[in-house]
């Protein structure tokens, strides 16, 4: 499928490096912790050097992965916005955007736009198309992970220029 053409006015906005860090080291150190109990096992029954080798060869080969994941983006233009963590994408225009307020996700509770109904775009695959719309995650824009203080940041700026009415949204209900 071809990608839509860029508008001369988007902003594209990517998750800050030092969010993408601090995610990363928790989810390394959960590879390690996984690691634990095979490694525990094949220092009782072969050696140390091996259960060490063992653990250090699965934490990079899981972090190796984890690297190799899309990271999302945010692009917001004068026609609506575009929300892309990598396995699916969201599109919609400003007009859908239904609410504004903390919404809890997988990653913990998170500020985010949600829309009156579903706007998946694209899913990699069927299953994950279920899945995104079975747990409403096509209703929902996380603008939080972009930018802690997005009120006053780029992204806010563009909502401020192409959508000033979102910030008189109501919250979500729970």
């Amino acid at each position: 499928m071809p990608a839509p053409r860029p508008h001369p006015d988007e902003i594209v906005v990517e998750i800050p490096g030092s969010v993408r860090r601090r995610r990363e080291i928790r989810m390394l150190t959960l590879f390690v912790v996984a690691a634990l109990p095979v490694g525990a096992i094949v220092w009782l029954l072969v050696t140390p050097a091996v259960a060490a080798l063992y653990m250090v060869a699965q934490t990079l080969f899981l972090w190796f992965g984890l690297r190799r994941r899309h990271s999302p983006v945010l692009r917001l233009s004068p026609d609506g916005l575009s929300y892309e963590p990598g396995r699916f994408h969201i599109r919609c225009a400003w007009a859908d955007v239904d609410a504004l307020g903390p919404v809890d996700l997988p990653d913990g509770r998170v500020e985010a736009l949600v829309l009156a109904e579903g706007h998946l775009h694209w899913a990699v695959d069927p299953q994950t198309k279920r899945q995104v719309q079975a747990r409403g995650w096509d209703r929902i824009i996380p603008i939080g992970n972009f930018e802690p203080e997005w009120e006053w940041g780029r992204i806010g700026q563009a909502f401020r220029d192409w959508a000033p009415w979102v910030f008189e949204l109501p919250e979500p209900e729970r």
